[in-house]
Formats: structure tokens, sequence, C-alpha cells
């Protein structure tokens, strides 16, 4: 019963010791607190501060080479005589690493090259026949051509003649019908005498009128038989004309005709041989391509990173890959990065990497390639843009590494804007004065004295700022006192002031994702 009892007292005993102990701890803790709180109320000006601002989007990604290559042949269904590489051998450009069997091709290219040989001799034949038919088509047709302009033109001159005569012939006629009604009228005017001897004179001259009539009658008969005679001369004629003209006019379609047909069979027979020729070049091409193909080299110096046949396999072509090579020398990181920062990101931007597994150092690099298109969109869980699409692309190594390896994983940073070895203060520190001039108040002797500054690059809490007597010597004021300031020494002579949620403090930057803050290097890290 007694031992049970000092159990409890020495129970109670220690609760109470237990009590005093949490609240003298709890005490204490306050009593800290209060002179940290006292002392940060203290912290009213920060040094103007020489530093580098950065302005960069951060993107964590996975080293790549920056050269690698699936290597394939032209030739197709062939067999693998050779392998001369394994995984990770380290080779140089040029190395034969496969040999496949070009027998076959070699026998295929033979034979297409005897068909073009065959091909050509006889197509030249051809051309050679239908060059001749051409010359002959012109000559013959010429010779028949001329004979018919001839006849046409004979037959054109004799018409003429023809069409003379006839003309003088009615020019005759028309004579001697006029003489025939002149001797008429001259007859009708004369009195017939009755007879005896006192009327022989005018019965000589009546006799003489009816002569001179029936003589002029007698001489329009011959005209009119004469007139009547060219007529159908001149009718011939003009047969004859219109027939050679017909003649000629068929004799210049019919030379058209063979002329055209010769040489459309001389061309046909020229643009034959060409493309037959030109189809056959291109087979023999191929031929020697695949053959040349059949020994396959390695394309750049690198290591092997995988093959993909055996000897006595049966290589079918048609692009696949005999083996891969990629450059160990020249790396680059493969990263996305959100639909907020693409349009922000250029080819050819300076970045920064760090890859932790080979030490903190920043290797510079360059932008190599940013896609135009995005993937598919996809939730990422607790990232902040979940949803939203993202863009790959790709940050090129500036420098040879040996340590890299692909497939690590790298933090890089990619400088959208930057100034160095700037002056800057926070950016809280700078006042609108009542021109709407950009102000700092800077400590003299203990006393507020207002400054005109120049901004210049704003980072996400410092900001770039240059004016007379403005010095990394200088203390600039915060407007108020800073609630939950920090004070902390950053290096020797320079005061830096960290700021927790209430203050407008300066933000994480970094590597790890989102956008960076100043920074030493060129990557802000």
């Amino acid at each position: 019963m007694k031992r049970r009892r000092k159990v409890m007292i020495t129970a109670a005993v220690l609760v109470v010791l237990t009590a005093g102990g949490l609240l003298a701890g709890r005490w204490n803790r306050q009593r800290q607190a209060h002179l940290a709180a006292a002392e940060v109320t203290q912290v009213k000006t920060v040094p103007v501060k020489r530093q580098n601002l950065i302005n960069s989007i951060s993107v964590t990604g996975t080293i790549k080479s920056a050269d690698a290559r699936d290597v394939s042949a032209s030739a197709r269904e062939v067999k693998v005589l050779e392998v001369n590489c394994k995984v990770g051998d380290y080779v140089q450009a040029g190395d034969v690493m496969v040999v496949l069997d070009a027998s076959d091709l070699e026998l295929k290219l033979q034979e297409a090259q005897n068909r073009q040989a065959l091909s050509a001799y006889n197509e030249n034949k051809s051309i050679e026949t239908a060059s001749e038919n051409y010359a002959e088509a012109v000559e013959d047709g010429t010779d028949e051509y001329d004979q018919a302009v001839k006849s046409e033109a004979k037959a054109k001159e004799a018409l003429q003649e023809a069409e003379a005569e006839l003309s003088g012939a009615a020019e005759r006629l028309q004579r001697r019908e006029e003489r025939v009604r002149e001797a008429e009228e001259a007859l009708n005017a004369a009195i017939k005498p009755e007879g005896g001897e006192t009327d022989a004179e005018a019965q000589a001259a009546y006799e003489a009128l009816e002569k001179a009539y029936e003589e002029a009658k007698s001489s329009y008969t011959e005209a009119h038989q004469a007139y009547m005679a060219a007529e159908e001369t001149e009718k011939r004629a003009l047969e004859t004309y219109e027939s050679a003209s017909e003649a000629l006019a068929s004799a210049g379609k019919k030379n058209d005709r063979n002329v055209a047909s010769a040489k459309d069979n001389l061309e046909k027979a020229q643009m034959e041989h060409a493309y037959s020729n030109d189809s056959s070049q291109q087979t023999i091409e191929s031929y020697k391509e695949q053959i040349e193909s059949c020994t396959v080299k390695a394309p750049i110096s690198g290591i092997i990173t995988a093959v993909k046949v055996d000897v006595g396999d049966t290589y079918m072509g048609e692009g696949s890959t005999l083996f891969s090579v990629a450059d160990q020398e020249h790396f680059a990181v493969a990263a996305t990065v959100d639909e907020y920062d693409i349009s922000n990101i250029q080819k050819d931007m300076t970045a920064a990497v760090i890859v932790e597994a080979v030490g903190k150092e920043e290797l510079p690099a360059k932008v190599s390639f940013v896609s135009p298109t995005a993937n598919a969109a996809s939730d990422t869980g607790n990232n902040s843009n979940a949803g939203s699409a993202s863009y790959e692309l790709e940050i090129a190594l500036d420098d040879i590494n040996t340590n890299l390896r692909i497939g690590m994983t790298a933090k890089a940073s990619i400088v959208l804007n930057a100034v160095y070895d700037v002056l800057t203060v926070p950016y809280d520190c700078v006042e609108t004065d009542e021109e709407g001039n950009s102000v700092i108040n800077i400590d003299q002797n203990g006393e507020k004295v207002p400054v005109p500054v120049t901004l210049g690059m704003q980072g996400d809490y410092y900001v770039e700022i240059s004016g007379d007597g403005v010095t990394e010597e200088t203390k600039v004021y915060y407007p108020s006192p800073m609630v939950g300031a920090e004070k902390t020494e950053s290096s020797p002579g320079t005061e830096e002031v960290m700021v927790f949620p209430g203050g407008g403090g300066e933000p994480s930057g970094g590597p790890s994702g989102g956008r960076g803050g100043p920074g030493g290097g060129p990557g802000g890290f």
C-alpha cells in the first residue's frame, strides 16, 4: 500500500515538473521572439547591391545526345554477312559496322545494264529510220508539190491566153455585126430599079449594095464561128486551170500530212529513247545505291546504343534500323514547357544547365529547338498549370562534356533578358514623388534624403537603378518598417533582407521550374 502511494506521488511530481518545464520553455521562446522582433524593427535600410539581374524560365529535362541516329540501308531482302559492333562500343565515323550480301544486287545490276544497252541500240535504229523517212517525206512531197505548182501556173497562162483570144473574137464579131447592120440599112434605103437602059447605073449600084450586104453577113458568120471557137477554148482552159488549182491544193495538203507524220514518228522515236533511257538509268542507279549501302558505316563518332540484326538475318529494308549510334561528347537537354511560357522562348536564346549528378557547375547552352505544335493536353497532377498544353524544346550544350550520360536529369534556365553588374535595390524601396518621378530615400548621416533615380530592368524582387551619387555604399530606406524581417549577412559588407509573407519578400526561384529571379550566373541559378 505504501509502495503504491509513493509511485503516485512520484508521478504527480513528474507532472508538475514537466508542466513547469513547458511553461518555462514557452516563456523563453516568447522572450526570444520579442527580442527578434525588436531587432527586426531596427532594420530600416538596405544597401544598394551590385549584381546581375536575370529574368529566366526554368525547366527540368533529360540529357540526350545532340546527334543520335538510327542507321538503315536502302538495300532490300539481303542477307546480313557481318555485324562488327555491339551495344556500348565506341566507334569512329566511317567505321564499317554491318556488311550485307550484295551478290544478287550485282547480278541484277548487270542484267539492267545489258537491257539498257540493247534497248538503246534498238531505239537508235528506230530514230535513224524515222529520220530517213522524214527526209524522204520532205523531198518527195516537195517534188510533187512543185510539179503541181508548175501545172497550175501553165494552166493559168493558157486560160489567160484563151480569155484574151475570146475577147478579141468578141470585138471582131461586134464590128462585123455593125457592118452587116450598116450594109442592111444602105440596101433598105436604096430603090430597086424596074429595068431598062436608063436604069442600068441604078441597077448596078443596087446590086453593089446587095453584094456588100451579103459579104458583110458572110464576114459576120466567120467572126461568129471564130468567137464560138474561142469561147470553147476559154472554157476548156478554165476547166484545166481549176483542175490544176485543185491538184495544187491537194498536193500541198498531202505534202503537209506526209511531212508532219514523218516528223511525229521521228519525235516519238526520240522521246521513247529518252524516256526509256531515263527509266533504265534510274533502275541502274537504284541498284548501284543499294549495292553501295550494303557496306554500312557509322555516320558519326559515338556509342552504339542498339543493334537490331544478327549475322544470317534477312534484312528487309524499307527503313528498318540496323543499329543506332549516339554522339557521346555533344549533348542537349530534352524538356517541355507549358503554353504560358512557350511564346517567350526563341531558338538560340542563351541558357545555363546544371546536371547535379556530375556537379554544381553551370554549363553554357543555347535553345536549339522549339516545337511549333503542342503535345496533347494532359493532366499534370499537382502542377499549377494542370491540363494546359505543353511544348517540346531542346537546349544544346555549347561545350564538349565527356562526364554526361544519356538519361541524366538536368535543370536548365533559359535567359529571357538580363543585365550584368548593375546597381539594384529591392523594388519596394522605390517610390514616386508628386511629379511622378522615381526616387529612393537614402541615408545621409541618419537622415532620409530623396534622390531621383532611373529605373532599368525589373526582376521579381530587385530593380536596376542609376542616379547621381548612388553607389554600392549607399543605404536605402524602406518606405515603412519591415514586418517579420530577418537580417542576414550574405557577404562581408553587404546586407540582404529576406522578407517572408506579410513583408513583400523575395520569391524563391531556380531551375526546378517557373521563372527565376536574380542570380550570379547566366541562368539565374
